[in-house]
């Protein structure tokens, strides 16, 4: 049970518990009574060893298991009496000792969430963002999609942009030649970038059979180290010249993507493009909102909650820097950079955790269950390879669960505000 509480930082609490000798005994009790069951010890049959042959044997091994029952289950008693939530686990104090019929005490040390008082969140005010759907935006979606529909012709004529040239490409640095960069029966696209455009321009207006000799001089900032301030020199023949056959925009195109004529495709891809633009309109109420909520609160918040966000911030930050092949940055420096932005997400967590707790917000199973089906349905994916995505990137469903409960407090908090 809890017998007293200090606060020693506004973060951090100091729980001292009292665990009374009646409940350590019969813990004890109980544990020997469950060994005896099982325990074999020879010339004894199972059930009959004596107990103080059962003590000087398995002794210590009871009494760690006590310990490892009685004392997490009074700290979180101590816990909910002291009306606190922690977000580290408890750093114990004190010598953890059974002493017969004497209590146990120890002291917990943990960091907890902070209180945010005096929350302001309701007639936040806003700048009103306009936005609207150009024709030129449809149709560009549209070419978009005959583009993707397209078929690849072999052709004779000269290579132009979008065309496929299936080449034989050998690659040399320093005059030798480097397999890494070699290829055969490569498809590259004209156009493409994959590599510089150089490469492209060389290519074009060549025909099937032609070789061609292309020099080109790399950054010594380039990601990739075998060509980093390197001259590499590519020799390439044009095997064969496919050009991209654009499929006609009429009604039975249209039956590929579930319409009946070219005009129902549009009025679909208007739909796309303006609930994509109300989106982002709102999240950009939704960041003016945050900035407000973070600028009018201010409480001290803990550095194990910080720490955690900036180790997060700084894998994310790897994993896009190698993503774009660019070069990626010690932790030393990644932590500099993002402990500001680290604090300032943490601030603005607990702002909206303490919002939705007052409004009583939640997500169901049902919310979690819809926000991925609209997912997969905007990128023309299953619900299943969702899921697995979420899993693989974040080890369960609980940090998508988690932004999306922001999302849902935010939604709230947006819905109160007044946009002028």
């Amino acid at each position: 049970m809890l017998q007293e509480i200090e606060e020693t930082t506004p973060t951090t609490r100091k729980l001292k518990v009292n665990i009374p000798s009646a409940v350590i005994e019969a813990e004890i009790t109980r544990a020997y009574n469950e060994l005896r069951t099982t325990a074999k010890i020879p010339g004894f049959r199972i059930g009959k060893v004596p107990l103080a042959l059962l003590e000087k044997k398995f002794g210590k091994e009871i009494e760690n298991k006590v310990l490892g029952k009685v004392v997490p289950e009074f700290y979180l008693k101590a816990v909910e009496e002291a009306q606190i939530s922690p977000v580290t686990y408890p750093d114990i104090d004190g010598h953890l000792k059974i002493t017969k019929d004497q209590p146990l005490s120890f002291t917990a040390t943990v960091e907890i969430k902070p209180e945010v008082k005096d929350l302001n969140y309701e007639g936040l005010t806003l700048n009103r963002k306009h936005f609207s759907v150009e024709d030129e935006e449809i149709q560009t979606a549209l070419k978009t999609l005959q583009e993707n529909r397209a078929l690849l012709k072999v052709s004779d004529r000269p290579l132009k942009e979008g065309d496929m040239a299936i080449i034989d490409c050998d690659a040399l640095i320093d005059g030798k030649e480097s397999k890494e960069l070699s290829s055969k029966e490569y498809p590259f696209i004209i156009g493409s970038q994959g590599l510089p455009k150089e490469f492209s321009n060389a290519l074009l207006d060549n025909k099937k059979g032609e070789n061609i000799e292309i020099a080109i001089n790399f950054e010594t900032t380039h990601p990739n180290k075998t060509i980093a301030g390197k001259k590499v020199l590519f020799k390439v023949l044009i095997k064969e010249i496919k050009e991209k056959v654009l499929p006609a925009l009429d009604d039975e195109f249209a039956k590929g993507f579930q319409c009946s004529t070219v005009e129902e495709i549009k009025k679909k891809l208007y739909e796309k493009i303006y609930n994509r633009k109300k989106k982002q309109t709102e999240n950009e109420y939704k960041k003016q909102l945050i900035d407000h909520l973070i600028s009018s609160h201010t409480f001290e918040v803990p550095s194990s909650m910080v720490k955690k966000e900036l180790d997060f911030l700084i894998y994310e930050a790897k994993q896009n820097a190698a993503s774009k092949g660019e070069p990626v940055k010690s932790d030393e420096e990644l932590s500099n950079a993002l402990e500001q932005q680290a604090r300032r997400n943490v601030n603005g967590m607990v702002i909206l955790d303490a919002i939705g707790k007052k409004e009583k917000i939640e997500t169901s199973e049902e919310d979690v269950k819809k926000a991925i089906d609209e997912i997969a349905a905007e990128n023309e994916i299953k619900p299943e390879d969702v899921k697995k995505l979420f899993i693989m990137k974040d080890g369960s469903l609980d940090g998508f669960k988690n932004r999306l409960y922001t999302d849902k407090v935010l939604d709230f908090v947006l819905s109160k505000a007044l946009i002028q």
